[in-house]
């Protein structure tokens, strides 16, 4: 397995169980400041580490696979081909967004087919 940074997905898993870094840290077994620098992809998510997440939080190590960024990356440019064409949008900040805030990217792509589906109603 190559080197998996997964900030934003880790940092996700956290807040959806309502706990702090601290707390996650003692769960897994490691330091809160190298917890803190995981979810700020700083370091590396190591297999021990994602291990212990895939036991102690039942979900399937994919949900930290980078395919999903790659997929959410090549959707985004799709939606925005019109952006970043008109340099308002780069490809490398879609790609940012992507990795950094998968869940804000999501809603911009959902706002993207709305508005493309809004268009071709009008049209």
């Amino acid at each position: 397995m190559g080197k998996t940074y997964a900030g934003a997905r880790l940092r996700r898993l956290r807040e959806e169980r309502r706990m702090t870094q601290a707390e996650l840290a003692r769960v897994l077994g490691i330091s809160p400041s190298y917890l803190n620098q995981m979810e700020h992809d700083s370091r590396p998510l190591t297999v021990p580490v994602l291990l212990r997440l895939t036991e102690t939080f039942g979900v399937d190590p994919g949900f930290f696979s980078e395919r999903d960024t790659t997929r959410l990356v090549a959707d985004l440019r799709e939606a925005l081909t019109a952006e970043i064409a008109e340099s308002r949008v780069s490809p490398s900040d879609l790609a940012e967004l992507a990795s950094r805030m998968p869940a804000v990217a999501q809603v911009l792509l959902g706002l993207g087919r709305r508005n493309q589906a809004l268009s071709e109603r009008l049209a």
